[in-house]
Order: C-alpha cells, then sequence, then structure tokens
C-alpha cells in the first residue's frame, strides 16, 4: 500500500471518530426519522467537506432549481465510487436517508452513525427484510425528507450501468414521491473502484436532471419507470 494512501486511510479514521462519535450520541437523542434526517443533513456535510477538502475534491452541483427545496424525492443515480455518497450530501440541501448495504452497518462508529442517523439499511439476501425496511422508512419520512437510493445495489464494477432493481421504484409508488435521477460524473476519476479508496485530487459533479412523477402510478408501471430512469441514467 502506498504511503500516502495509508496517510489518507488514517486521516479518514481520524475524522470518522471525531464526527461519528458526536454523530451517535446526537441521533441517539432525536426520535423520529425526520428528525434523525436533519442531523444527518449536518454531519454528512460536514464529514464530506473534511475529507473532500484534504484530498483536493471539488463538488460542483447542476439543475439544483429543476427540485423543490420544500418537496420530498427518491433520489436515484448511478454507483461508480465510494465518492458518490459523499458528493450526493454535498450537492443537495434536503434531509436525505441513504439506502445501504448491511455490511456497512458493521463498521465500528460509521456504520453506528448511520443508523443512529435514521439511513435506511437492507439485507440484499433477505428481500423480506428489505422490503421491511423500505416500508418502515415510507411510513415515518415527513416533510422534505427525501431518500437517496443507488438502484444497481452496488458499486459498477467496470463503470457500465448495471441492471437496476425494483426497491427504490416500490419506494416510490408508495411514497408517492417523484424520481430524481442523479448524473454523477468524476467521481469513478477521484476515487476509482478496488483502488484501496485511494482520494485523487478532481471535480465531481452533480446533475439534478428532470424529477419524474408517480402520482398515479400503479405496480406495472415500474418496468416502463425503470426504463425512464434508466435512459437517463446512462
Amino acid at each position: 500500500m502506498k504511503k500516502i494512501t495509508v496517510l489518507q486511510y488514517i486521516y479518514v479514521v481520524i475524522v470518522t471518530l471525531l464526527v461519528g462519535i458526536p454523530a451517535i450520541l446526537a441521533g441517539s437523542l432525536q426520535r423520529g426519522l425526520a428528525r434523525k434526517g436533519r442531523v444527518f443533513r449536518i454531519v454528512s456535510k460536514v464529514y464530506a467537506r473534511a475529507l473532500f477538502g484534504a484530498f483536493g475534491v471539488r463538488v460542483e452541483s447542476v439543475g439544483i432549481d429543476r427540485i423543490d427545496p420544500g418537496a420530498p424525492y427518491v433520489f436515484m443515480a448511478r454507483h461508480t465510487s465510494i465518492a458518490d455518497p459523499l458528493a450526493v450530501a454535498l450537492a443537495l440541501s434536503h434531509p436525505l436517508h441513504f439506502v445501504f448495504k448491511r455490511e456497512f452497518a458493521r463498521i465500528p462508529v460509521f456504520g453506528w452513525a448511520l443508523t443512529c442517523l435514521g439511513q435506511i439499511v437492507v439485507d440484499r439476501e433477505d428481500r423480506d427484510q428489505a422490503k421491511a425496511s423500505l416500508d418502515t422508512a415510507a411510513s415515518g419520512l415527513s416533510g422534505n425528507s427525501s431518500v437517496v437510493i443507488f438502484p444497481e445495489g452496488r458499486v459498477s464494477p467496470d463503470g457500465a450501468l448495471q441492471p437496476l432493481k425494483k426497491g427504490g421504484f416500490h419506494l416510490a409508488l408508495q411514497t408517492g414521491f417523484p424520481i430524481a435521477p442523479l448524473r454523477i460524473e468524476g467521481a469513478r476519476l477521484v476515487c476509482p473502484p478496488r483502488g484501496s479508496g485511494h482520494f485523487h485530487p478532481g471535480v465531481i459533479r452533480v446533475a439534478v436532471l428532470p424529477p419524474i412523477p408517480v402520482a398515479g402510478a400503479k405496480e406495472g408501471d415500474i418496468p416502463a419507470l425503470m426504463e425512464s430512469v434508466r435512459s437517463l441514467l446512462l
């Protein structure tokens, strides 16, 4: 492992402890998903700025005027790098609830902070648990609290768009929240997959694409919604 990567790793651990421990305490004192989400909005921005600022990464957002800051959405983006969630957290002003896999919840401090701050844990191997987690989130969201989901379900190994999973689309129909596709560019160059977590200086661009309304949509409309989102994310 290169020296610079080791130094970055040490810095990430220090920042995670400094931000994560107070975040766990703050999240534990909050009741309700919406309140936890508002705390997470602050914590995630502080965490992302601390990491990206040290590593020379800048985030640009475009198309923000396409969304109503007071309305909720299900934001969907393709997943090409572990830098994607950090960039999204900085680009959007909404209280966000990220859908993340159960393995992350087991990471000391980092995972505990996610669960304490109302982020949505799903088990990819247990469809019933995943559905139950999304159902709980749907019933607990209020105001402009929004969901962020990477519908591929994992970081793309080669950068190509993987098949989309239906969970986020079911959630959109259940809540009635419009689907707001996000196009993230540059994250893969900043932090390539299988690159031992090494960050490179650069610019990540997060573009908000025109939201797709789901009011009145039925389960049978999900394939068409998936194709619409897929065509925008390509």
